[in-house]
């Protein structure tokens, strides 16, 4: 056994020791606001449940009998299907897809290390620091206990860059067939599942041999086909998302009013459709500009208004350091295939905070920072690797 292999063997002990954790210890890091029965008991007992769990247990039971499901269960209808089939060992099921995202951060952290020049016998490096911000990132544990989309989603989206990536070795064709077939089929995890498909999509263009004028085309034709299958065949689940009230009351974060941006009345505020905020967007670019800036500055800091002084600290010491470093390794780094296709993840991911709003938990910078740290890693580690010859002659 090499080196990097006993390293990722360790850290899927350590993700399945603190998923244990945080399974047997609920109080640890707690969460509220369950909107179910009363009466209703969990099974397994210590499983997690949430403001939204009952949505997708009585989904679940409602796939399972075959019944159909309400129009926001819709928009989870791969969750609420996942966990009619594997309710009774739910929580063991999304540990195993986090120990195969585990896998993939590895695997993408390696790969990126290989195509950026980077010394073999330091390749371990980034795998271990990589997978061990996955591994032991306590909110990463607490999700995989829960009955929620979190757990599954954040691993799909490190499982589908990697398969991404992957799907550029070999014959092309045949596996990126396959590859997009299980994006979409992930997609239908949750709403915002959906724009992985662009995401891949533009990322093989970029990663593709076409004239930089092809590529900006074909992208852009990408983006009319999607928003059209957004507004065609995706409108309810987006509009029950409310997008575009949010827009015209200005929602940084869902119910917060502290970064709330003051925005011009809109001309009937009853007209709220995808294609009526796009409009509206046009009409008042410089108010809506700033509106996804703040949204974005947010969605990277994690810091709520809601939470304690030493709960912001935290979040500040651990996500402003990999949004600054990861940001900039993807600018440093984005000539090469496994760093671009983080990039591409990210980006979608924050359109569609940058399109909707935060949610008051901060739950959706979550789906791509196991991603963004993995950049930040490989910054670091070859800024490590450089220093290291010139602290050794000294």
């Amino acid at each position: 056994m090499n080196n990097k292999t006993a390293i990722i063997a360790a850290l899927a002990v350590l993700l399945l020791g603190m998923a244990a954790f945080m399974y047997w210890h609920p109080g640890v890091f707690p969460m509220h606001g369950f909107t179910g029965p009363e009466s209703y008991v969990p099974s397994p007992s210590h499983v997690r449940l949430t403001g939204d769990s009952w949505r997708y247990i009585s989904g679940g039971a409602a796939v399972m009998n075959g019944e159909p499901l309400d129009a926001v269960q819709h928009s989870y209808s791969g969750y609420c299907l996942v966990y009619g089939l594997a309710r009774s060992c739910i929580v063991l099921f999304q540990v195993t897809v986090a120990v195969l995202a585990l896998l993939a951060i590895t695997s993408l952290a390696s790969q990126a290390w290989r195509e950026m020049g980077g010394a073999l016998r330091w390749e371990w490096l980034p795998c271990l620091l990589a997978g061990g911000l996955f591994a032991l990132n306590p909110e990463f544990a607490a999700w995989h206990c829960a009955i929620m989309t979190e757990s599954l989603y954040i691993s799909v989206v490190c499982i589908n860059a990697w398969l991404a990536h992957w799907a550029l070795e070999g014959p092309r064709k045949q596996r990126m067939f396959l590859v997009f077939t299980i994006v979409f089929i992930t997609a239908f995890l949750r709403p915002s599942g959906w724009i992985q498909l662009p995401a891949v999509v533009c990322y093989w263009l970029c990663a593709s041999n076409l004239t930089l004028k092809r590529k900006v085309g074909f992208m852009a034709l990408t983006a009319v086909v999607f928003f059209l299958f957004a507004v065609c065949f995706a409108s309810r689940g987006i509009n029950n998302q409310g997008p575009t009230m949010k827009l015209y009351t200005g929602e940084v974060v869902w119910q917060e009013d502290l970064w709330r941006v003051n925005m011009p009345p809109p001309k009937d505020i009853t007209r709220t459709s995808i294609a009526d905020g796009l409009l509206y967007g046009l009409r008042h670019p410089q108010a809506a500009a700033w509106l996804v800036a703040k949204r974005l500055i947010v969605m990277f800091l994690r810091i709520r208004p809601s939470y304690s002084r030493l709960h912001n600290l935290a979040l500040l010491a651990y996500h402003l350091p990999i949004a600054l470093l990861g940001l900039a390794a993807l600018l440093i780094y984005r000539r090469h295939p496994a760093v671009s296709v983080i990039t591409t993840m990210v980006a979608a991911h924050a359109l569609i905070v940058a399109l909707t709003f935060n949610d008051n938990d901060g739950r959706f910078t979550l789906y791509f920072t196991p991603l963004l740290a993995t950049a930040a890693v490989l910054l670091c580690c070859k800024v490590i690797t450089a220093l290291k010859p010139i602290a050794t002659n000294h």
